[in-house]
């Protein structure tokens, strides 16, 4: 019976600790130029991860127009998200890090790095639509606070005002939304 419980209790850790999706509303006229990252939200803060490489969402890119970027883990968004992530740089230790492929087993949704992590950062450049010529003031860095991150700057507003940009959870879902 013990035993039972031992792996009904682990089970259910790894899921409160599981990645989540993330979902990504560009509302802004400017197009998103970005890195998304995931880290372990207990001591020691690894495995860490982030996309490999530009995620680019197109300007006006959202759930109400179905064109929003949504990825329910690290190896199924490959072939289900509009702009899928082919690589993954993962860090597993301040010495250890590598490039994973999106169907690495470690990145399935029952894998070592996704059971242990939580989207909590982003790191963005806007760009004029189209274009790779960036917005003078629309760029941040945000993130949610946790014990391995424990200043957050969840939200951003342009030195105009025109342009913001925020990163909060709701129901295990993280949201990144651009003005």
């Amino acid at each position: 019976m013990k035993k039972i419980l031992a792996i009904i209790g682990t089970a259910a850790a790894s899921f409160v600790y599981s990645q989540g999706t993330i979902i990504i509303n560009n509302y802004s006229k400017f197009d998103f130029h970005g890195f998304i990252m995931a880290s372990a939200s207990t001591a020691g803060c690894y495995p860490y991860i982030g996309n490999d490489g530009e995620i680019v969402v197109p300007a006006d890119s959202h759930m109400g127009n179905g064109k929003e970027l949504i990825y329910k883990d690290y190896n199924g968004q490959y072939l289900s998200s509009l702009y899928p992530t082919a690589n993954w740089a993962v860090t597993l230790s301040p010495i250890n890090s590598s490039i994973m492929a999106w169907n690495n087993p470690n990145l399935s949704p029952s894998g070592t790095i996704s059971t242990t992590t939580r989207w909590f950062a982003t790191k963005f450049d806007m760009t004029e639509a189209g274009t790779t010529i960036s917005s003078p003031d629309f760029r941040a860095n945000l993130n949610l606070a946790n014990p391995c991150n424990p200043t957050a700057y969840s939200y951003y507003t342009t030195p105009s005002g025109d342009n913001s940009a925020e990163i909060f959870i709701i129901s295990g879902i993280t949201y990144l939304q651009l003005y």
